[in-house]
């Protein structure tokens, strides 16, 4: 799964959890961190959504990382005190994203789109999200799965199987539309990255 040792791995988990940017918790680990400017820099995406804001961190490092990236967040409980010009959080659940997002919105984003499930971890609200945005990515375009290393960590139970579960599942049913880029999930070794197999990329 990860060529990432256990005991290493929980050690890094740690400094993660810790880890600030701008004052406010990120929640990402320093290999993940690498590999998304590779990512923007490849995909050079025009829109963001995220899900799952928590207290903003994530939201604000992307739109740091490309002077022409806007960024969507949305969490059930978002931030109001996390401000950027090319920011805006908004209120909604992973399990029904077309409450938040309506056709017309994205219909009317510019692309690239790049979209990063960072919810509740839950294999089921994994499942949603990768359901809901399935019909809106374009070829070329990417739907990033965050933490699927809670198999590595031993936890996926806590989680209804975790997003590993519903990333594999859903690539089962969509039939060859996507593949993980491995370039990115292998970029520092074998599944290297919190993502693991989570870097997706629209092919058909």
């Amino acid at each position: 799964m990860t060529d990432l040792p256990y005991d290493l791995l929980m050690r890094i988990q740690e400094g993660a959890m810790a880890y600030q940017y701008r004052g406010r918790p990120l929640l990402k680990n320093p290999f993940d961190l690498a590999i998304y400017p590779l990512l923007l820099e490849r995909l050079r995406p025009r829109s963001l959504i995220e899900i799952g804001s928590h207290r903003g961190g994530s939201a604000l490092w992307f739109a740091d990382q490309a002077a022409d990236l806007r960024v969507w967040s949305i969490d059930l409980e978002p931030p109001t005190d996390a401000l950027h010009p090319r920011v805006t959080f908004l209120r909604g659940d992973a399990s029904d994203l077309g409450a938040s997002l309506a056709p017309s919105f994205l219909d009317a984003l510019e692309r690239p789109l790049l979209v990063v499930e960072d919810s509740s971890h839950q294999a089921a609200a994994v499942a949603a999200v990768l359901a809901f945005f399935d019909p809106w990515l374009r070829p070329g375009e990417y739907i990033v799965v965050e933490d699927g290393i809670l198999d590595a960590m031993r936890v996926p139970h806590l989680y209804g199987g975790g997003p590993l579960r519903a990333i594999h599942e859903f690539l089962d049913r969509a039939g060859g539309r996507y593949a993980i880029d491995r370039s990115l999930c292998d970029y520092f070794g074998r599944n290297v990255t919190w993502n693991v197999d989570g870097y997706l990329r629209r092919v058909e």
